[in-house]
């Protein structure tokens, strides 16, 4: 196995972060691998959208990264996806960038955490912020992976290389176990030349690293958070559920496994 703690990351908004951490990892429970989700992002729609309120949690994230305390231990909770369990987001999240900023372990308190209970699982999943803050470097310090999920719209291109800067600069600053997992195409449009001149760009700029399924643009997408399940749950017969199964199949491949 190539990596075992991912993070998906992209500073822009609505690129499908949360979208495909949800699908990805309820694809893999399909596949019989264990999957732990961190989520990262005080708006805790990955919390949400695998069946937890964020509103009725006691301890999540937030203080995790705040407390030395707090373990992974305190907050972990079961999900709507078989063999998969979320530490859970709330909106202690919000405070913890001006409240760690001093201290000199700022940028690798979630990898310290995280070492207690990673081993338990085949995946981690972090889903970021759509924002380069602490929250973001602590969780690519954690990781040895990226995936990179990128909508099939032209201006998602724009920032693609900054991105891929930035994640060079954690790298080499805080852990240089860290590597481009993948990229992954989402939000494809079939009625539009646009999003397969997105899509052959990817590819001639990056390559390798372009994943080859890509995930359509659908109503079902968006439905599926709202009824606290992946897609794979709640219209298994549905082609982006295939899709996303498929994501699953070539993320196994690429994996080594």
């Amino acid at each position: 196995m190539k990596h075992h703690v991912i993070s998906f990351a992209n500073q822009k908004g609505g690129v499908g972060k949360t979208t495909t951490c949800i699908n990805l990892a309820g694809a893999l429970s399909h596949k019989g691998k264990s999957v732990l989700l961190v989520d990262m992002d005080y708006q805790s729609n990955l919390t949400l959208g695998v069946g937890v309120d964020p509103e009725v949690i006691e301890k999540g994230m937030g203080e995790v990264l705040l407390f030395r305390d707090t373990s992974f231990r305190d907050i972990i909770l079961k999900s709507s996806i078989p063999d998969a369990d979320i530490a859970p987001g709330t909106m202690s999240l919000s405070k913890v960038d001006i409240n760690i900023a001093s201290r000199r372990d700022r940028h690798r308190i979630l990898h310290d955490k995280l070492i207690e209970v990673k081993d338990k699982y085949d995946y981690v999943f972090i889903d970021c912020p759509p924002a380069f803050n602490l929250l973001t470097i602590n969780a690519l310090s954690a990781s040895d992976g990226v995936l990179i999920p990128v909508q099939c719209y032209p201006y998602s291109l724009s920032g693609l290389n900054t991105l891929l800067e930035i994640i060079e600069d954690i790298r080499y600053a805080y852990n240089f176990d860290l590597e481009i997992a993948g990229i992954i195409p989402t939000s494809y449009d079939t009625n539009t030349k646009l999003s397969s001149e997105v899509v052959d760009e990817l590819y001639r700029r990056y390559g390798g690293k372009v994943y080859d399924t890509v995930i359509k643009k659908s109503v079902k997408v968006a439905e599926a958070p709202v009824h606290r399940k992946p897609i794979v749950d709640y219209a298994p017969w549905h082609p982006v559920a295939k899709a996303y199964m498929e994501l699953a199949d070539e993320f196994l491949k690429r994996e080594g496994e």
